[in-house]
């Protein structure tokens, strides 16, 4: 099943009332949905709960791609990354910032009073979100009659208030009453035995945690393992016997497809990296799951304290295949470059196993877990529906 994915744009939002405001240019209709814009048939959606300067933003969508990423704050422009900004009147042009979730009024766009983003030419508000250190928490957006027009597919918004309206976003499966969260990944997520001499534990080992009944979390990630040699040793093939009709499976590779000494592991981020990642989805697809990508988590490396960006262009090749694909991404590299740039070089050594930068601890897996969590709000996928308060 192939989701076509609109453009969406999450900003801060506080107590603002719902107002219905759309812009249509380009063909895409808006059904009664609060804060949306339609441009050259993207629906671009104010949405509750996010972002902050050097905090997180809730979603950034490139090239039609819904993107949860961290710390892609609006300072003073367009929300963007890889030049995919706002069309038709930047987010937040002319300077006004969300900051603190909080914006200013914007010459032509909307006044945008206790965290409202500012669409083009429109008056789009979010509603329902707060921002809690810096992330999306409680509602997304507010949407009457419970739907929103995006390129022809219509949503519902999660979260936030539905006026007879059912959850969901267009090309989700729906909620069973029983879904499995598959995890296919490397040893960043994997478990590992409670004898461990280093310590490490993944952060997928720690997420069940966060649900309540309904979601049961399959942790088959596996230490060592690239995209390729997941594939290549078998693991796909048991993981894929798994899946059941309406099941998540989240797809986490590259620290261990970087490793261009050995070609067991090693995948091209321009070539083969995005060749096995769009094997991952269309095989999910094909058997009536739901695939998420994420972005491989950062390493504790700082110089000064500033995190390095060791994965090179593996996170971008991720964001590539999401947008390819319409497939959700949730930018787990940058989520945790916030998070560990946050705290700083030695307030973040406990978070990770012995004498390991790479490898989180059982301190440190929970803290990355929700990220994670805050991902999956931010994209606004059906299974936060079953998450704990």
């Amino acid at each position: 099943m192939r989701v076509c994915w609109a453009l969406f744009v999450l900003a801060a939002s506080g107590a603002c009332a719902p107002t219905s405001a759309t812009l249509g240019t380009g063909g895409a209709a808006s059904a009664g949905a609060t804060g949306s814009a339609a441009l050259g048939g993207a629906s671009v959606t104010a949405a509750g709960g996010m972002t902050a300067q050097g905090g997180a933003q809730a979603a950034v969508s490139e090239g039609g791609t819904a993107i949860a990423a961290a710390g892609r704050a609006n300072d003073g422009g367009a929300a963007a990354r890889g030049g995919s900004a706002n069309a038709a009147g930047t987010l937040n042009s002319g300077g006004a910032d969300a900051r603190g979730g909080s914006a200013g009024a914007t010459a032509g766009n909307s006044a945008a009073s206790g965290g409202v983003s500012a669409n083009a030419g429109g008056a789009g508000r979010a509603g329902g979100g707060t921002a809690i250190g810096g992330s999306a928490t409680g509602g997304a957006l507010s949407a009457q009659g419970g739907t929103s027009a995006m390129g022809g597919r219509t949503s519902a918004a999660l979260g936030g208030a539905q006026n007879g309206g059912s959850a969901g976003v267009a090309g989700y499966p729906p909620l069973t009453a029983n879904v499995t969260l598959h995890v296919a990944g490397d040893s960043t997520a994997c478990i590992f035995p409670t004898t461990d001499p280093t310590g490490r534990v993944g952060w997928a080992s720690v997420l069940q945690q966060f649900f309540a009944s309904g979601v049961t979390v399959d942790d088959a990630a596996q230490s060592g393992r690239s995209s390729k040699s997941f594939i290549d040793e078998g693991f796909w093939t048991s993981l894929k016997a798994k899946i059941h009709s309406g099941d998540y499976v989240f797809i986490e590779f590259g620290h261990n497809d970087e490793k261009s000494d050995d070609p067991a592991r090693y995948t091209d981020a321009a070539t083969t990296y995005r060749d096995y990642l769009t094997t991952y989805v269309t095989e999910t697809r094909s058997l009536g799951g739901f695939p998420v990508l994420l972005t491989p988590i950062s390493r504790r490396q700082f110089s000064g304290t500033t995190i390095v960006a060791t994965h090179g262009a593996y996170p971008a090749a991720v964001i590539a295949v999401g947008q390819k694909t319409g497939t959700p991404v949730s930018d787990m590299t940058e989520k945790t470059r916030v998070f560990l740039e946050s705290l700083g070089p030695q307030a973040t050594i406990p978070l990770f196993a012995t004498d390991d930068n790479t490898h989180l601890s059982a301190t440190g897996a929970p803290q990355i877990a929700k990220l994670a969590v805050q991902g999956i709000r931010e994209l606004m996928l059906p299974i936060a529906q079953r998450l704990k308060p």
